[in-house]
């Protein structure tokens, strides 16, 4: 897993690179800068549609949409253009997961089976006590299942979590522990799956519900769900790399990427894990927030309690997740003690040929130094 974080990284590198052909344009404002780059970038790299938002001094700041939500149907992404943000549904997991901590309902150094009422994780040479909670969170607790694939569409039945941790046609397969636990970065978004049933387990609700009430609704997150049957009629299309629509993919693993929201909502949320001036509405204790972004052991300093570390150069350290499903591409970065960070979210699976040169673009209007790797493009 080390090398595949590093393999991320160098890609980011060389996506920066690729982008050094586009010229730059000036303008008082960033929003004059976007407005003229985006669409361009858009065209260049056939990406329908984008949602950006901006974070500056860890509130929401500014926040457009740019290109088609449909391009069959014409319809424009406007602020209220829902998008699948994938494994960036992660972060809001690990946040949901460290509230029932702080209320004393779990203790996340404790084995994770001890709070599953429904599932338990198969027996293996491994010693399952030592899958804690906190392991499960920073993806050191060696399970199986790295990622999901679109299997089911709107109008098929879904199966339960039970079925999806024990594997069904088309998954990653089943759950299970195959790496000795804290010893290395094994990426598992079937543990996150897991998470959402220890949450059910322990709340005794449904996972969509507990967290729409204990985090969307104190938010204002008005824009945010996870039930398709509410939210279908404001959905972007989502394409491939040729610009054909995908089907709109369902998935029961909602702790691992089930989230649709807009880059606004997005924003408020990730806003909650700037360090610079707790927000007053922060759900989480100061220790807590620093617990989930200060880099988990045996992670090699690449990733949190449901956050990517992202390395600029040795003075500058940035939060971030990024999040993948058919036709469906999302990335926050955030500088947690500047309070400067971008919400980017896309309908194409090019949408991650876009995002270097937006995100240069925009923290070159903060005081984060991203020269490390801006400094090699022209936006």
């Amino acid at each position: 897993m080390k090398q595949l974080y590093i393999i991320v990284f160098c890609l980011m590198h060389l996506s920066l690179l690729a982008c050094g052909e586009q010229k730059k344009f000036f303008g008082d404002s960033l929003e004059q800068k976007l407005d003229s780059l985006v669409p361009l970038l858009l065209k260049e790299h056939k990406v329908p549609g984008v949602s950006l938002a901006v974070i500056r001094d860890g509130k929401l700041y500014w926040a457009k949409g740019y290109g088609m939500a449909d391009k069959e149907k014409k319809i424009p992404v406007s602020s209220t253009t829902r998008f699948n943000i994938g494994s960036v549904s992660k972060t809001l997991t690990a946040f949901a997961v460290l509230m029932l901590a702080e209320k004393g309902m779990i203790n996340i150094d404790s084995p994770i089976n001890l709070y599953l009422k429904r599932w338990q994780l198969p027996s293996s040479k491994f010693g399952h006590q030592k899958v804690t909670i906190r392991r499960v969170l920073s993806h050191t607790a060696g399970l199986s299942v790295a990622g999901y694939h679109g299997v089911y569409k709107p109008q098929d039945p879904l199966p339960k979590l039970e079925q999806s941790l024990f594997g069904y046609e088309g998954s990653d397969g089943a759950l299970y522990v195959m790496q000795e636990p804290g010893v290395g970065l094994r990426y598992s978004s079937g543990g996150y799956t897991l998470l959402q049933m220890m949450i059910e387990d322990v709340t005794g609700k449904p996972f969509s519900e507990f967290m729409q009430k204990e985090i969307f609704d104190p938010l204002g997150m008005t824009n945010t769900s996870y039930d398709w049957s509410v939210i279908k009629s404001t959905v972007a299309t989502p394409y491939d790399e040729k610009g054909k629509a995908w089907p709109q993919y369902q998935y029961v693993e909602q702790g691992s990427g089930g989230i649709y929201t807009t880059a606004a909502d997005l924003a408020k949320f990730v806003s909650l894990l700037v360090t610079k001036t707790l927000p007053s509405k922060s759900l989480l204790k100061t220790e807590t927030i620093q617990q989930m972004i200060t880099a988990a052991e045996a992670t090699n300093g690449f990733y949190g309690l449901g956050v990517k570390l992202f390395p600029v150069s040795k003075n500058e350290m940035l939060l971030s997740h990024d999040g993948a499903n058919e036709g469906w591409r999302a990335n926050y970065l955030l500088q947690p003690q500047k309070g400067d960070g971008v919400i980017l979210l896309a309908n194409s699976d090019m949408g991650g040929r876009i995002g270097a040169p937006i995100f240069c673009t925009v923290f070159s209007f903060t005081k984060v130094d991203m020269s490390p790797l801006c400094s090699t493009i022209k936006y």
